[in-house]
């Protein structure tokens, strides 16, 4: 660590402006130093073995030449007491600083996600304060702006001083600045003062880069040289969902087992490719001829999965790279996901694995996961009938087998264009970056989604979606707060794995949900409508209450529900009837409804449209009260349906439109929700079961892709993505 004389040495190299200490060793130095000086000075402790000098009683402040002599001995005595082996250089001494606005800025480069800078309210005892906002870096100068911003929106500084505030924050945590150089390791600055004379920093912590960090901060260079490196390995990515061929090493003649089930399965969904189930002494199953071992097969083999005892699993993906495949799946598990007692033999197991894997070309998916499904080459996973058709569309990326089933069957029932799922299991060779970096250079994905709950390298991570142009949504399991661990300065007692990974996920633009259901509900709306144009919703239906409510959600998530314009206002006065409200939120009791016999809703999403206040629309449908207004089951049906047509009739141009089809629960209005969820997809408008979903929904879109959504860790580097891997996965 760098005294606090050394500390501010280097900020000063890149034009941070500070305090100019001296250095008193002695107590007549002490008086000679504060004789010489125009007003009270501070005095402080010099150790490169003291962090907070306030705690170890070597801080004085308001000293005179008259305490010059006491301030130094108490000083000296009260931190050998309090740090009896800190070796002590003496006492340093400055002028006291102006008063202002005190400011925290601490930077460090961390081992996970690579350096990182804080900016919050500063002064003494900064742990108990407010916690301060996070970022990655390096920082372009629209992005520290942003970070002041969210710091102090609560409580805003003056707007002249904001230039002065990010010219520092860029010393520190921008392309040039202190940690992307790689000039230090941690930096601490409290209190950076700020006043109408600039920024001032009256105290500073250095600490050197160590280094086995240096490769860890991930500047813009080292960013990119990592992704290059990435790709490289990747040449061969294509046979993760598009193979010519498929090898079963574990195929079973039992139809009830894993080895069985899943040939039958590729079979049922029509795989393009041909299939080589893998048995010592089968001689055929399903149909087709099984071989001994992988190299028996006659034929070249692009892909493997691999369903064995895990002791078994590092002799067969020698096999595999001696056949020459390009990509095995591990499903097996028992490796470093296990716990307990057998936790040493799985990580042992899964580095036996790791070895095989070093000296070959062949990329390994797993272990511990379940399988892949892809539209396009017709792999299945589980069952075929579960199994969406569209090649195009969403690829999910799932560190949960249980998750990557369930987006399937999910997708298929609800009609959502899930085109590729991968259970990815430990992660053991190929990682999230991996399959991301496949995502953004695929053709077929137009919006990637992930569940994860271990992210080998969040710093590259989340660098690498701030540079995607395709949308991300990500389900996180595993969110609780694992505890401070024993820190050295400020910045790291600060710099906690939520405070981080908060910050990663909102400045990469990537999209957190909290369950499966909004995952589904982020993938509908984003297939169906692509983008929004804003935040402003109108909202039209039947049911003052249910009106209420959605305006109330919609608010609460940051989405408006302005006024609506004048000539919107008056041409929808022809609609009203007794208990209308043709304000937005609409409210149109369900015996206004139609108009000449016809649903009047096609009508009234025209009008919404043509609104220069309206960015999206919302129409829910009451369906139980429909219902009580028609004389059967299947007059109530006709009458949805209808109504849902009227809706589809309207102009294609304009805000984007979705349904909230209100259920009570009953099979028949169930069914009704599944069935127009798909065919009104195929019109461009998304359908949700409650009208709480639609908003939630719309203000995810508006996350993802709005004006605030995709913004970047770097502002500059959005969408900027490097290279990325061509659809062959080629250089």
């Amino acid at each position: 660590m760098k005294t606090e004389i050394e500390s501010k040495d280097l900020l000063r190299a890149f034009g941070i402006s500070t305090t100019r200490p001296q250095l008193a060793r002695s107590v007549h130095d002490a008086e000679t130093i504060v004789a010489g000086l125009a007003r009270p000075v501070a005095m402080k402790i010099v150790s490169r073995d003291i962090v907070h000098k306030v705690a170890a009683g070597g801080v004085r402040l308001g000293v005179t030449a008259e305490s010059a002599a006491s301030a130094f001995n108490s000083i000296m005595q009260s931190c050998a007491v309090a740090m009896p082996k800190a070796m002590l250089d003496g006492v340093l001494i400055e002028e006291m600083a102006q008063p202002g606005v005190e400011i925290f800025i601490g930077a460090r480069v961390d081992a996970a996600y690579g350096g990182i800078v804080l900016l919050g309210k500063g002064g003494t005892n900064v742990e108990q304060m407010a916690p301060p906002v996070a970022a990655l870096i390096p920082l372009d100068e629209a992005a520290a702006h942003r970070l002041v911003e969210d710091t102090f929106k609560n409580n805003p500084i003056q707007a002249e001083l904001i230039p002065a505030l990010v010219t520092c924050l860029l010393a520190v945590a921008g392309t040039d600045g202190i940690i992307a150089s790689g000039a230090a390791g941690d930096v601490d600055v409290n209190p950076l003062i700020l006043n109408d004379v600039g920024c001032l920093a009256v105290d500073a912590v250095v600490i050197p880069l160590s280094g086995e960090l240096s490769s860890r901060v991930l500047s813009d260079v080292q960013t990119e040289l990592a992704l290059a490196m990435r790709r490289r390995r990747l040449a061969d990515i294509d046979a993760l969902f598009d193979p010519a061929s498929i090898a079963f090493i574990g195929a079973s003649t039992v139809t009830s087992k894993l080895g069985y089930r899943a040939i039958r399965n590729l079979l049922d969904f029509g795989f393009r490719g041909e299939i080589y189930p893998i048995h010592p002494k089968a001689g055929e199953i399903c149909g087709l001829t099984a071989y001994p071992s992988i190299r028996d097969v006659p034929a070249s083999v692009d892909r493997a999965y691999i369903a064995l005892s895990a002791s078994q699993v590092p002799g067969a993906l020698r096999d595999c790279a001696a056949k020459g495949v390009k990509v095995v799946q591990v499903l097996t598990a028992g490796f470093s996901e296990w716990a307990g007692e057998d936790a040493a033999a799985g990580s042992a197991l899964e580095a036996d694995i790791e070895e095989v894997l070093s000296h070959t070309d062949m990329r390994m998916v797993g272990p511990n996961c379940i399988g892949t499904f892809a539209a396009s080459s017709r792999m299945a996973m589980g069952a075929a009938r579960y199994c969406p058709t569209k090649a195009e569309g969403i690829t999910f990326i799932s560190q949960s087998g249980t998750f990557a089933g369930d987006v399937v069957r999910r997708a298929q029932v609800q009609g959502i264009p899930v085109a590729r799922v991968l259970s990815c299991g430990n992660c053991s060779d190929l990682d999230l970056v991996d399959y991301m970096l496949f995502c953004e250079g695929d053709p077929a994905t137009t919006m990637v989604g992930l569940y994860v709950e271990s992210i080998k390298d969040p710093g590259l991570f989340f660098r690498l979606a701030a540079r995607m142009k395709k949308p991300i949504a990500l389900l996180k399991g595993g969110t609780t707060e694992q505890g401070l661990a024993a820190a050295g300065s400020h910045t790291a007692a600060l710099a906690t794995d939520q405070t981080l990974w908060r910050a990663a996920v909102e400045q990469s633009g990537v999209l957190q949900v909290d369950g499966i259901e909004e995952l589904m509900d982020a993938f509908l709306i984003q297939s169906t409508h692509g983008s929004l144009g804003g935040k402003r919703l109108g909202i039209f239906g039947s049911g003052g209450g249910v009106s209420v409510t959605c305006s109330d959600i919609a608010v609460r998530a940051g989405m408006q529900v302005p006024e609506l314009s004048t000539a919107t206002a008056a041409a929808l006065s022809r609609f009203g009837v007794p208990g209308t409200s043709v304000a937005n939120p609409i409210d149109i009791p369900v015996w206004g409804l139609k108009e000449g016999g016809r649903p009047i809703f096609g009508d009234i999403v025209d009008l919404l449209k043509q609104d220069p206040m309206v960015d999206s629309v919302i129409v829910y449908v009451e369906m139980g009260s429909i219902m009580d207004f028609s004389d059967s089951e299947a007059e109530g049906r006709a009458e949805i349906n209808a109504i849902c047509q009227s809706i589809a009739g309207a102009a294609k141009t304009g805000p984007k439109v979705s349904v909230a089809l209100r259920s009570t629960g009953d099979a028949i209005q169930e069914d009704i929700v599944r069935e127009q969820r798909i065919g009104l997809f195929e019109q461009g408008i998304a359908v949700f079961g409650s009208t709480a979903r639609a908003v939630r929904a719309h203000e995810k879109l508006w996350r993802m892709t709005g004006a605030k959504g995709r913004q970047g860790m770097l502002a500059g580097k959005t969408g900027n993505l490097t290279n990325p891997i061509n659809p062959q996965g080629k250089e």
